[in-house]
C-alpha cells in the first residue's frame, strides 16, 4: 500500500471518530446520529452502530456491547422471517417537552419490517442517547393522532 493510501486511511479514522464523538447541541443532530446508525443496522453491523451511539449513551460500554451481542443472536431469525433488508425509512419524531425526542425509523425488509426506535434526554446543554430498541409489532404506529 503506498503513502498516500495510506494517509486516507488514517484520514477517514480519524474523521469517523471525530463526528461520532462530536456533541449533540441540536435535535437535528441526534437525528442525524440515528440516521447514521441505521446505515449500519442496515448491513447488520449493530457493533459498528451502537459504538457510534457510545459516545453519546451514559451506560456503561459493557452494557452496550451487550445490547451489540443480543441483536446479534436474535437477527438470524428476523432475517429468516421477514427476508433480505431492503432499505430504512424515517417514519416520525416525537418530543416530550424540551427534553425528551424520539426517533422512529423502518428497517424494511422483503416481506415485512421493524421499527428502531431512538429515544435522546437533553438535562442541560446537551442531548444523549437514552435509549435504543426494534421492534416487528408495527400497530402503534398506525394509531391515529387527536
Amino acid at each position: 500500500m503506498n503513502a498516500l493510501k495510506v494517509w486516507v486511511i488514517v484520514l477517514m479514522i480519524i474523521a469517523a471518530q471525530s463526528a461520532s464523538g462530536a456533541s449533540l447541541n441540536e435535535i437535528s443532530d441526534t437525528n442525524s446520529l440515528s440516521h447514521e446508525i441505521m446505515k449500519h443496522f442496515l448491513k447488520s453491523e449493530f457493533v459498528e452502530g451502537l459504538n457510534i451511539a457510545k459516545a453519546h449513551w451514559p451506560l456503561p460500554p459493557v452494557e452496550i456491547d451487550g445490547l451489540a451481542n443480543k441483536i446479534n443472536t436474535q437477527w438470524s431469525m428476523v432475517q429468516q422471517r421477514f427476508g433480505k433488508p431492503t432499505g430504512i425509512e424515517f417514519i416520525k419524531e416525537e418530543r416530550l417537552g424540551k427534553s425528551f425526542v424520539r426517533f422512529y425509523y423502518l428497517h424494511k425488509f422483503e416481506n415485512h419490517a421493524i421499527y428502531w426506535k431512538f429515544t435522546y434526554y437533553k438535562a442541560k446543554d446537551n442531548w444523549r442517547v437514552n435509549g435504543i430498541t426494534f421492534r416487528d409489532d408495527l400497530e402503534f404506529l398506525f394509531v391515529p393522532k387527536d
